[in-house]
This record gives C-alpha cells, structure tokens and sequence, in this order.
C-alpha cells in the first residue's frame, strides 16, 4: 500500500520538475516492493484481510513506478522526438507494457522475465543520466516495447541462479553509478558512466545467452 505514497510523491515531484526527488520517490518504491510482499506474508494481512488482494495492489503500484511515471517523464524531459512522436512513444509504452502485466507466462522456470519486462523506470533513467538524443531513445523504445510480447529473456539478479553473486554484485553496481550519476546531473564522469554501461551490458549479455541455450532446469532457484 505505502508503494501508492511513493508512487504519488513522484508524480508530484516530475510534475513540478523536481528531477532528481522524482527519482529519489521511485527508488524508494522499487525498495518497498522488494520487501512488502514478505512482510505481508509474515504478518499473515491475507489471513485479517482475507478480502483485500495484495497481488492486485502490486500490480497497480508496479505499472505506476515501473511504467507510468517514467513514460511521463520520458514524454516531458526526455529527447523522444517532435510532438507528435513523443505522444505516440508515450501511447506505445503505456500500451505495450499491458502485455508484460496480463502475461500469465511471464516468468520462466528458471526465473527469467519472459519478454521485456516494462522496465521503463530503468530505460528511463539510462536515457535520463546518459544524456541520448532522440534518434536513440525513439528506435530503442520501439524495439523494447516490441520485446515485450517476444519470448526473449531478461534476468532478475536475485531470482536467477546461474550467475547470482555477479548478477547481485552487477545491480548493486548499477545502482550505485546510477543514483550517482542522478545527484550529479547532467555531469557524466566516465567511471561511472562506465559502471552503468558494463553493467547494464552483463544483465542484456546473461538474458541473450538464457534466450539462445534454452532452460537450464539444473539452475532453478
């Protein structure tokens, strides 16, 4: 529930141009819902509420911070073309990642995303702290928002067995330049640039060979 809190606060803050706090609210978020799900379990809220559905509340908070809010902000601070592009990439993202959240099969066996998990927060901020103009950030977003209904794999760095400590090692790498690289904006040091690119590049090169090998039955978490 308190993802909603965060959710609002972000709204609020890339309304009023408050970039980096926008960012701040959605990483907060993206902590909250990395452990809500087991407090709820731990204090048994399914068994004092049994009414209230706390996978449906996951799934509104997840499209708003992980979808919504950044393809507002792509659509009033990021290059993404001339007006009417920039509506149709808007349109396209909020429509296609629909398809990520009504995939029953969206996960694996082994754990992976099956086809492009809406990440837009993630894209977002690439674009956002990499500084890419338009004749990228259009084409990447088409080729993503198609992904989405392609059964390529993307892999979640706590899930997925194969490759966990470099893949937990990876993310915390990428979230430290990152988050950085935000509270220096638009300052680019190569190091850190560095840092989000090669890891970024690791979680793209782990789901490719997922994609190519097929299920690894012997790695399910």
């Amino acid at each position: 529930m308190s993802g909603l809190v965060w959710a609002s606060l972000a709204t609020l803050a890339a309304i009023h141009q408050e970039i980096t706090w926008m960012w701040v609210w959605l990483l907060v978020a993206l902590v909250v819902d990395g452990v809500d799900g087991t407090l709820a379990r731990r204090t048994r809220v399914a068994e004092i509420i049994p009414w209230f559905d706390g996978v449906i509340v996951d799934i509104v908070v997840d499209y708003l911070t992980w979808t919504f809010i950044p393809a507002l902000f792509m659509y009033l601070y990021l290059p993404m073309g001339a007006g009417p592009v920039k509506a149709l990439m808007l349109i396209l993202i909020l429509s296609s990642s629909m398809f990520c959240y009504a995939n029953k099969n969206w996960k694996s066996t082994d754990y992976y995303f099956v086809g492009f998990p809406a990440a837009w927060n993630i894209v977002a901020l690439m674009f956002y702290v990499l500084g890419t103009p338009a004749w990228v950030n259009v084409p990447v977003t088409i080729i993503l928002a198609i992904l989405t209904l392609v059964p390529t794999h993307y892999v979640h760095p706590a899930r997925v067995k194969r490759f966990r400590a470099l893949n937990i090692a990876s993310a915390g790498v990428w979230l430290v330049a990152s988050s950085w690289l935000v509270a220096i904006h638009p300052s680019r040091p190569l190091p850190l640039v560095a840092g989000v690119v090669i890891a970024g590049g690791w979680f793209m090169l782990v789901g490719v060979l997922r994609s190519i090998r097929g299920a690894d039955e012997a790695a399910r978490a």
